[in-house]
C-alpha cells in the first residue's frame, strides 16, 4: 500500500479562490478556468507559474 502524498492548494491569484488540488511532485502543464472570475491560466505545476491566457488581469464586481 502506498503512503499518502502531499496535497497542496492551487489558489487563482487574481480573485485567490481555489482552483485545484495538486499532489506533491505533480510537473507538467495545465489549463483551468476560475469558476469565480472567469480567468483561463496555463499553470506550470512543477513551477506553480501562472501564465493569463483569457480573461481580465483585475477581478470583476
Amino acid at each position: 500500500m502506498e503512503t499518502a502524498r502531499k496535497i497542496e492548494r492551487v489558489d487563482c491569484p487574481n480573485c485567490g479562490k481555489r482552483l485545484f488540488d495538486k499532489e506533491e511532485g505533480a510537473y507538467g502543464f495545465t489549463r483551468e478556468k476560475c469558476r469565480v472570475c472567469k480567468s483561463v491560466w496555463r499553470v506550470d505545476l512543477a513551477n506553480n507559474k501562472f501564465s493569463l491566457i483569457a480573461g481580465k488581469a483585475v477581478q470583476r464586481r
